[in-house]
């Protein structure tokens, strides 16, 4: 009988362990050996030379099916996240001399996106034009690892305990109306006012109907009630600058309408609780990005020009509020 280290010497442990993740995650032998170009028999005899160094089997094989044994699992996850440290490490250390370059894949929310990160694209790119950026749009938190992305930004609390988080701003929520509203309807003055108001209310199947409003020194809870819902934010806004009521939104998605004086706050010394928006807004990315050239320009980038921007600006910005100040 050979010895362990005289099985181990004869075997491409590495190229063993790249041949069984990418069997578990294609489905098959031959789907893996076909993206890795080498013979179906190849794979299999990498995956049996493991096994045999290792003293377990690893995958319970069938004609149409191949799964994971216990001890299979357990090599999996370590697998995985052996392998994409070292690939890391390779291109961090291939990176050191080089000029950011290649896929940069970036997902954050669809109104944020289109309002926020669509004016920083061209700017980005052209400071970084050997980058190949990808960005992907959408409201529902995508899976980093499946997807490959890079950077997420996000609001709410942080999602996933195995990234990590750099807050850009906090998340401020007010309530707001048009002055062409307000001149017709009145100012309220206390929470309790906005019953004789045209509430417009957001909604989402998870989302707490009511408003709560804080102004530091408790919470007021109210069902707000008008003649427009939707869950459409974008819709809300529209139809609240067109002067039809009172509407709660992020900082974020109206802070150029509240400098212009297009919209002004409503409430002015309270804030509004929201679970589903959190308190902060976040990128994210994976511990494995941390020392990527590519992905650290890109949070620096977005960090210098999106800081704060879910924060109310200073009232002598405000038109509505400057009078008081």
């Amino acid at each position: 009988m050979p010895s362990k280290n005289a099985k181990e010497a004869g075997l491409d442990h590495l190229s063993a362990m790249r041949a069984l993740v990418r069997i578990v995650e294609l489905g098959s032998f031959s789907a893996a050996a076909r993206e890795l170009k080498v013979a179906t028999s190849t794979i299999a005899r990498k995956i049996t030379a493991l096994e045999a160094m290792l003293g377990v089997p690893l995958l319970h094989r069938s004609t149409h099916h191949v799964a994971l044994t216990e001890a299979g699992s357990l090599y999996h996850a370590r697998a995985v996240s052996m392998i994409a440290d070292l690939d890391d490490t390779l291109r961090v250390v291939a990176e050191l001399d080089a000029a950011p370059s290649g896929p940069l894949k970036l997902t954050a929310p669809v109104a944020f996106g289109r309002r926020y990160l669509a004016p920083l694209v061209a700017p980005f790119l052209e400071l970084y034009p050997a980058v190949q950026l990808d960005l992907r749009l959408t409201d529902n938190h995508n899976d980093m690892v499946m997807g490959g992305f890079d950077l997420d930004i996000h609001e709410g609390e942080n999602y996933l305990d195995n990234l990590i988080v750099q807050p850009i701003s906090r998340n401020d929520s007010i309530l707001c109306a048009a002055p062409s509203y307000l001149a017709r309807r009145g100012r309220p003055r206390t929470p309790a006012d906005l019953a004789q108001h045209n509430c417009l209310r957001y909604l989402h199947p998870e989302g707490d109907p009511r408003w709560h409003l804080t102004n530091g020194e408790g919470v007021k809870s109210i069902l707000p009630s008008g003649n427009l819902q939707s869950d459409h934010s974008e819709l809300l806004l529209e139809t609240t600058r067109a002067g039809l009521g009172i509407a709660e939104f992020e900082i974020w998605l109206i802070r150029d309408l509240l400098v212009s004086g297009e919209l002004e706050v409503v409430l002015p010394d309270y804030r509004l609780e929201n679970a589903l928006t959190g308190r902060q807004i976040y990128m994210a990315y994976l511990p494995n990005r941390r020392f990527s050239t590519k992905v650290r320009v890109l949070r620096e980038f977005m960090a210098q020009r999106l800081t704060g921007i879910g924060e109310l600006p200073d009232r002598s910005l405000l038109p509505c509020l400057a009078d008081e100040l």
